[in-house]
């Protein structure tokens, strides 16, 4: 397994995009056609889903050896998969004051300026709807970043 497919799963999972069954799965078809990945092996022998988890959520995202360009080319495409789906939940203050949170810091780690100005904006528009000063209810300001992204991805 290398950086940027660790890269790619820690932020599934962060995104809930995959499971640690899903990565269990993509381990024991690797280990089928590359017998001395060791990391792939490793998870092979994980006997439940809390030690995959566990395993991503210690890999710091700054060990990961990987170029600038390739975090923001694997993390867009990621964003593309997530936001790919239409939204079947009620989003609440919380529940969007979080996503933007963790966008922004996701943007930050795929060292992706633009895309985290980008976000940034919808960030701000989200609290000066909050304080009145926007003419979108605040809950309204995530389904329009959702479909903006869309296009601007």
């Amino acid at each position: 397994m290398n950086d940027t497919e660790k890269f790619r799963f820690k932020l599934e999972l962060i995104l809930n995009l995959k499971s640690a069954k899903d990565i269990q799965d993509w381990a024991t078809n690797r280990i089928e056609q590359d017998i001395i990945d060791s990391e792939a092996l490793e998870i092979c022998f994980f006997s439940k889903e809390k030690q995959v988890l566990d395993y991503f959520h210690n890999i710091k995202f700054e060990w990961l050896n990987l170029v600038p360009a390739v975090k923001r080319k694997t993390f867009r495409e990621i964003l593309k998969k997530y936001i790919e789906p239409p939204p079947i939940i009620e989003y609440s203050e919380q529940l969007i004051r979080n996503l933007f949170r963790m966008m922004l810091g996701l943007s930050k780690i795929a060292e992706d300026e633009d895309l985290y100005d980008f976000i940034d904006h919808y960030h701000d528009e989200f609290y000066l709807g909050l304080d009145g000063f926007y003419n979108l209810v605040p809950e309204d300001v995530w389904p329009s970043f959702l479909n903006d992204l869309k296009s601007w991805l």
